[in-house]
């Protein structure tokens, strides 16, 4: 029985799933993109990886779609007229979003939702404006099952915000992610409603606003994991290295450092340019798409996002010790850090006006397929310092990474009581430069991966044979297998 015969003919997916499974097909049945030798013999060697984007891209990977703009004009395309009230808002929120592409089939950016809605919570009574963004976030979970959709809320202390938080706690669901955006202008009690959630259902993160501001400028989204771009642009591409698998062909650090991987940098851009090329100027998708006829999109917004992973482990190789226990390793994590974000900056970009006509930086947060890896620039599951330690370190590295990078802190079910406490560990995160974090205890039901959400029942469920709805279970059963779940818990 052939691919397609297999996958016609399967009764572990649905419909929609056979049709995604399909198409990619179609897409990998093509020659791959045309680059140098030297470059695919990184990416046989496992050093450089696409991500799994598939041969010929033929939408961005990332897209987000202004939805302040698409309220304020409508759209044609979609027939829609400009909302007058919150009824006519949340519909059209709901009609655009299905028409919204990325490399997951769903939308992942679903817009900063307060600054989109709070202006109509005043055409409706309280019970109704409840009632109206539960039904949005039902329908987000229901009709776009895959964690990677992500929602932003914040700095502001707004109505929408506070209902976004209140009924995803009572919802209890994995998705959308939410984001809530932290600077001086976010109270305490708001960021304090938000921790008593996120120790619940690791829902919201927080957000570094004055850092991302500096790099991307006010209108940005995070969007999927963690990822932070411009809001009517986007992401072309996403690749990284595999800096665990450079380190062990290397002969000394100062070889890595001079050369293997500034050799390695120009390869991956070289396989970032030629992936952007053939989805703009082949494929001409922003020359077809509505969202970018209409303004919604607009290709000057976008970027790209060349990455690392593995850093941890590569540190470990040339000093025999672990980041966050050894200042060595630390000063070193930080060199390699600093010295990876100025060679992908020296690098040509093209169509990459979001992050100033360069490639962005990122720290990609790691895939299923990822063996005694650890994601992005973090420090292995088990082997974390003290929080406070951890944050120093980590407020080192999250600096050189425009386009994301974040740190997960697991704490014991006493942090619920200590609210307080907790506000002092966010805050203080955020001011020594942290990017993104997260928090939650180990009690929760929720599990953050590298990014996304999935459940521990739906880790069981699909373990045990089950045919679930949201697509980003697979990858975090998986994913799990990595030793997630050996993370260390604090105190506080």
């Amino acid at each position: 029985m052939n691919n397609v015969e297999q996958i016609l003919h399967s009764i572990d997916m649905q419909y929609h799933e056979k049709r995604a499974n399909l198409a990619r097909l179609a897409e990998d049945s093509l020659p791959e993109i045309e680059i140098s030798e030297k470059t695919k013999s990184y990416l046989k060697r496992k050093i450089l990886c696409d991500m799994n984007e598939g041969k010929r891209p033929y939408r961005p990977r990332y897209i987000l779609p202004d939805y302040v703009k698409f309220i304020k004009q409508g759209s044609e395309y979609l027939d829609i007229e400009p909302p007058t009230d919150l009824y006519e808002a949340v519909n059209a929120l709901m009609v655009l979003y299905k028409y919204t592409p990325s490399i997951t089939g769903y939308p992942v950016y679903v817009g900063q939702i307060d600054d989109v809605l709070e202006p109509f919570m005043d055409t409706v009574t309280e019970k109704e404006a409840y009632n109206l963004i539960k039904m949005l976030l039902i329908n987000i979970d229901r009709n776009l099952p895959d964690a990677f959709v992500h929602m932003n809320i914040g700095p502001k202390d707004t109505k929408v915000g506070r209902l976004v938080i209140q009924i995803e706690r009572e919802l209890r669901k994995t998705i959308p992610n939410v984001t809530l955006k932290c600077n001086d202008e976010t109270p305490d009690e708001f960021i304090k409603y938000a921790i008593e959630s996120a120790l619940e259902n690791i829902k919201p993160y927080f957000v570094n606003h004055d850092l991302m501001t500096k790099d991307l400028g006010e209108d940005y989204g995070v969007v999927s994991c963690y990822n932070s771009l411009r809001i009517g642009g986007g992401a072309h591409t996403l690749t990284r290295i595999n800096l665990r698998a450079l380190a062990l062909e290397s002969e000394s650090y100062e070889d890595f450092l001079n050369n293997k991987l500034p050799n390695a940098v120009v390869a991956l851009c070289e396989l970032t340019n030629a992936r952007i090329k053939y989805l703009v100027e082949d494929v001409k998708f922003f020359e077809s798409s509505f969202l970018s006829k209409e303004g919604l999109i607009s290709l000057d917004k976008f970027t790209s996002m060349p990455s690392i992973h593995g850093l941890f482990e590569c540190v470990e190789i040339f000093t025999g010790h672990h980041m966050g226990s050894d200042e060595n390793s630390n000063n070193m994590a930080e060199e390699i850090c600093k010295q990876f974000a100025s060679l992908v900056r020296n690098e040509d970009a093209i169509y990459c006006e979001g992050t100033n006509g360069k490639h962005g930086v990122h720290a990609q947060g790691g895939i299923e397929s990822d063996i005694d890896t650890t994601p992005a620039v973090r420090i292995k599951y088990g082997c974390e310092p003290n929080v406070f330690d951890h944050i120093n370190l980590s407020s080192r590295l999250h600096k050189y990474f425009d386009t994301g990078c974040s740190d997960i802190y697991l704490f014991d079910e006493t942090a619920k009581q200590n609210i307080d406490g907790m506000l002092r560990v966010v805050k203080a995160a955020l001011k020594r430069g942290i990017r993104v974090l997260s928090v939650n205890t180990d009690s929760s039901e929720f599990v953050r991966i590298t990014g996304y959400l999935v459940k521990k029942t739906d880790i069981k469920k699909f373990n045990e044979g089950q045919n679930l709805r949201e697509d980003s279970v697979l990858l975090g059963a998986l994913t799990m297998k990595n030793g997630i779940e050996e993370r260390k818990v604090r105190n506080i």
